[in-house]
């Protein structure tokens, strides 16, 4: 026994235990805004799902972030970026259709959504991918081509969905990892360049009508009152309705009464911020705050590019979430359907979340251990 708890407390040596401390403090914010939000007294189901899917996402972050080491993760990075596009490219031909989009994956009895694994792997795939790629100095679009094709077929098949959201986010996460390599100037005008030439041309021949009614709803809500400026517009009164300190635990009228949409999901923080107020907001973005800054400074320290690369990505993840999910519910960003990281309701987003802080373990305890 004596000799399993020495084992054991070997393999944890290293791992952040602050960040660790952050991140769970906001998943506790979670169930409990979960709790309140679904009437868990009441009908406890997806309080009791999100708490199971709590404890597999732990042990997905125990995987990648204290069973493997980077150099291991390095190595798998390949094998699961093929394995979640090859699930990618199953939804496309086979998925669940929900709320109009096919982007479900039954794998026995479990429904999982591989749109949110495919924001892991890109992670894992963007970094490895500058490993192959040996004295640039200054990179162009010519020699970043492998970026350029391993993140655009999973961008594709998630876009194809669709999900506008979240192949952008995808899109996005892979871009904040690449921003941090030197980059020429011509190259990023380009991109720049082509981009809005590619929005207008998406904008006419490529977005469906209600991905343009989101954008219309986001530039005049009351344009559609009572259909695509609905979420909108009951998501800014329950945050406004919330004052300084809040209406209090389940007294929440938007949420509680039914008039706030995916009020679990979505717009979880609309109904943290009825609830809880000015205040309870303040905290939240506190602990966002704190949890970047960890980050951040995990990918500083961290031993090498590839390190370093990762724990970006990571950041990257948690900064786009947090940042347009929250622009969203306040009406400064189109509906889009992206979670808030940690406290929104969803198992497969819940999963790769705590694989995501797995990844920041298994970093800080390169460097802690090659450091002793």
């Amino acid at each position: 026994m004596l000799l399993f708890w020495q084992l054991l407390k070997d393999r944890f040596r290293g791992t952040p235990w602050s960040l660790l401390a952050t991140v769970y403090l906001l998943v506790a914010i979670g169930l409990f805004n979960m709790y309140s939000a679904s009437g868990a007294d009441v009908s406890p189901g997806r309080f009791n799902d999100q708490f199971q899917w709590v404890l597999l996402g732990t042990l997905g972050m125990v995987f990648w972030g204290v069973m493997l080491d980077v150099r291991t993760i390095e190595r798998l990075s390949v094998f699961s970026y093929i394995i979640v596009c090859a699930l990618l490219l199953a939804v496309d031909i086979s998925g669940q259709i929900a709320k109009g989009s096919q982007r479900w994956l039954s794998l026995g009895p479990v429904r999982i959504q591989p749109s949110e694994l495919a924001k892991f792997v890109i992670i894992l795939i963007t970094a490895r991918s500058f490993t192959f790629v040996k004295g640039v100095h200054e990179f162009t679009l010519l020699t970043l081509w492998r970026q350029i094709v391993v993140v655009g077929i999973p961008f594709l098949l998630v876009l194809v969905q669709p999900d506008l959201g979240t192949s952008g986010l995808v899109l996005l996460i892979a871009c904040f990892q690449i921003a941090f390599v030197r980059i020429n100037w011509t190259s990023i005008a380009i991109v720049v360049f082509s981009s809005l030439s590619l929005s207008v041309i998406a904008w006419n021949f490529v977005l469906y009508d209600y991905q343009k009614l989101r954008v219309l709803n986001f530039l005049n809500p009351m344009r559609d009152p009572k259909g695509a400026g609905y979420h909108s517009i009951q998501s800014m009164i329950a945050v406004g309705s919330g004052g300084v300190w809040g209406r209090g635990f389940q007294q929440g009228t938007q949420s509680q009464l039914s008039f706030l949409p995916e009020r679990h999901t979505d717009f979880a923080f609309s109904v943290w911020a009825e609830e809880q107020g000015f205040v309870g907001c303040v905290v939240v973005f506190g602990l966002y705050l704190l949890l970047l800054l960890q980050i951040f400074q995990v990918a500083e320290k961290a031993r090498d590019s590839f390190s370093a690369l990762l724990a970006l990505g990571v950041a990257g993840f948690f900064l786009f979430h947090f940042f347009i999910n929250v622009a969203m519910v306040l009406g400064f960003f189109p509906v889009v359907g992206v979670p808030l990281s940690l406290v929104s309701y969803g198992g497969s987003h819940m999963l790769t979340v705590l694989s995501c802080v797995g990844l920041l373990i298994a970093v800080e305890r390169r460097r802690a251990l090659s450091a002793t």
